[in-house]
């Protein structure tokens, strides 16, 4: 997408691919849902976009209705007088609800660990600057942490990732196998697991995914810009004294040598043949074959269970269930999800400058927060800091004087 003006015969291979699978699901669903033909239902969408009216009419909704009207309907089919406040409950109202209050989440321990976002070496931050990233140190401490807990039977990774660095990824792959040692893994794919997300899910026990999910895209990319044109424009110069024949590979003014092209070449095979020898692995399919259906390309979970990358479909919930069955746990009892990583509060949030692990680091950066404020406001945040604790469980009694971070 960077050298070309237009989609490559490749780009343009697996993008119809993709757009035939999820197109040939949604005229199947609503095919389905609606009780019509597969031809009818491509007519309606070639005919697209309808008013509400004409949705109805063309049988693709059931009515059509102001806000009013429909809680009117609500009431006559709930039994309400005519005269009776219908009573709303929002989704927020049930995040106050705690399942263990109703009798859930109860029984023998699933360890459910997210990794959401782009693979990187490090730490993992948690969207506190807009973005979620998966670090492979973060990752691993916590796949060590629920490995290493007796308690826990059974380990799902939930994974929503389209990829990063591969050597971050083959840490966190490595962290897997070691899981595995002790106790079953199983996958759980959200929107997407590819590339890099799909290389940390390889080798788990059972690998479950949506139909839709966007799974695969084994391969391998890499490069660098040169911008001599930029540079020249600008006035810009440089000189180099280089030992070793390979040693300005790099070089952002120059295009690679031919010996430097030949070299990085090398490394894009080598990291791309470690990737499908290890899907290989974890999926017991000869290494040809995972080559066949690699080469970067890109598959739906349809796809993708159809070529082998994916083992059941299913969401969140099927991938619990497939950890119960692998754990020996009897599918008529139930079992508690315990979640990690525990994400960040706000307060933590709010005084994390980089999210470094380091605990000393950590105050340190919370100190230089609270000494950039003024006298009052370094009062109302530690006081809000120490009710958030309080709410958390982790405070569990408050003294009558100033709190301060040392």
């Amino acid at each position: 997408m960077f050298t070309q003006k237009q989609m490559t015969d490749a780009h343009r291979e697996f993008i119809n691919s993709l757009v035939d699978d999820l197109y040939g699901r949604l005229v199947d669903g609503i095919a389905q849902g609606r009780k019509k033909t597969s031809d009818d239902v491509k007519k309606l969408i070639d005919n697209a976009p309808y008013s509400a009216t004409q949705a109805k009419d063309a049988g693709l909704i059931d009515g059509t209705l102001y806000r009013d009207e429909v809680e009117k309907e609500l009431k006559k089919r709930l039994g309400y007088k005519d005269n009776d406040e219908l009573r709303i409950a929002k989704a927020s109202d049930y995040r106050e609800i705690s399942q263990e209050s109703l009798g859930l989440n109860k029984g023998d321990k699933i360890a459910v660990v997210y990794a959401a976002g782009d693979i990187v070496s490090g730490s993992s931050s948690f969207g506190s600057s807009g973005e979620e990233t998966i670090g492979s140190d973060s990752l691993v401490r916590t796949l060590k942490e629920v490995a290493d807990d007796k308690t826990i039977k059974a380990v799902v990774l939930r994974i929503d990732s389209p990829g990063g660095s591969g050597l971050a990824s083959d840490i966190i792959w490595r962290g897997v196998e070691s899981v595995k040692e002790k106790k079953p893994v199983v996958v759980s794919m959200s929107d997407v697991a590819a590339s890099g997300g799909y290389y940390i899910a390889c080798n788990a026990n059972k690998i479950v995914a949506e139909p839709s999910t966007i799974t695969g895209s084994i391969g391998v990319v890499g490069g660098k810009p040169v911008v001599k044109g930029f540079y020249d424009w600008a006035g810009i110069t440089n000189e180099y004294v280089l030992r070793g024949t390979n040693a300005g590979m790099f070089r952002e003014s120059e295009k690679f040598s031919d010996s430097e092209r030949a070299k990085f070449q090398e490394f894009l095979k080598g990291t791309y043949d470690d990737f499908t020898s290890k899907v290989a692995k974890g999926r017991n399919k000869d290494q040809a074959y995972i080559d066949s259906i690699g080469q970067g390309r890109v598959w739906t979970g349809k796809q993708g269970k159809d070529n082998g990358l994916v083992d059941e479909y299913g969401g969140l919930d099927k991938a619990v269930e497939v950890a119960k069955q692998l754990a020996n746990i009897p599918a008529n009892k139930g079992v508690q999800r315990i979640v990690r990583p525990i994400p960040p509060s706000f307060w933590e949030q709010l005084f994390s400058g980089s999210g470094d692990d380091d605990s000393e680091a950590e105050t340190k950066n919370q100190q230089n927060v609270l000494a950039a404020l003024p006298e009052d406001m370094r009062h109302v945040f530690l006081y809000a800091k120490l009710l958030d604790g309080v709410k958390h469980g982790d405070v569990l009694y408050m003294m009558p004087f100033d709190l301060r971070i040392r």
